[in-house]
């Protein structure tokens, strides 16, 4: 190579450089990393349907996994416990009211008890994260939806155990516990911290389920109950998360798709 040629070469890589730095600087942001995320979950829900007939709203606290695809699909899993005070079925002790407006208690003393509401559900749920920024690909719109199970009933509690109308054979007369398939959908905002510090989703979840009172019998209304019950809510959902990077190779071996 003469001195020409070589000056030519150098020239060239002189120009080049600056444009291949530039392009790398943009490219190392165009990558989402697998992620399997720690879920810790608050949802407040507002009920509809055969739902809102026995209960008012109540919150839930759960907790669960989600995994993230380096192309951001979503695969989750998740168990909540459900609880509130609120009882829109307010008649179902009315018959053991004595006429001095109180349960009695063994002793004949006004009995000492309470009414709320308790559940439990269970979901696997699938989606996607829809990324926008570049320099954050593991953030963005989030989607998902599930199947699972819901479980529900009024919990009559005795503070004393001296009501023999309401003791633990008795109540599963009047507590409606009911089950079945449930569905749900979530819409939000999901945010992986490039510092892997604030990690966290909220938005909007919607569920329908199909619920049988598994009693069968409801001691307050003296008859069966075995038909199919439709159970809706809305809810506020947020999950806080602990993530977990199953890949911390060079970034630019994560190119997103």
């Amino acid at each position: 190579m003469n001195t020409a040629q070589k000056l030519l070469f150098l020239g060239i890589l002189f120009f080049l450089k600056p444009s291949l730095g530039s392009s790398q600087t943009r490219d190392k942001y165009l990558f989402s990393n697998k992620i399997f995320n720690l879920q810790f979950l608050y949802n407040y829900h507002r009920l509809g349907g055969d739902y809102a007939k026995t209960f008012g709203d109540y919150s839930s606290v759960g907790f669960g996994g989600m995994l993230k695809t380096k192309n951001n699909w979503v695969l989750s899993g998740e168990g909540n416990f459900l609880f509130g005070s609120d009882i829109r079925a307010t008649s179902i002790l009315d018959q053991l009211v004595t006429s001095g407006g109180y349960i009695s208690s063994a002793s004949g003393n006004p009995g000492n008890y309470k009414v709320n509401m308790r559940g439990l559900s269970f979901y696997l749920q699938g989606g996607r994260v829809f990324a926008w920024n570049k320099k954050n690909m593991n953030s963005g719109i989030l989607l998902k939806g599930g199947i699972g199970f819901l479980q529900h009933k009024i919990g009559i509690n005795l503070n004393e155990k001296n009501i023999p109308q309401l003791d633990e054979n008795y109540a599963k007369g009047y507590d409606r516990l009911s089950n079945g398939v449930s569905f749900n959908q979530f819409i939000g905002y999901n945010h992986q911290s490039v510092n892997r510090l604030i990690n966290f989703y909220a938005g909007i979840e919607f569920m329908q389920a199909q619920t049988f009172n598994r009693r069968g019998f409801n001691y307050d209304e003296m008859k069966e109950d075995k038909g199919v019950k439709l159970d809706q809510s809305v809810s506020f959902r947020f999950g806080w998360m602990i993530p977990i990077y199953m890949n911390t190779k060079d970034e630019n071996e994560f190119q997103f798709k």
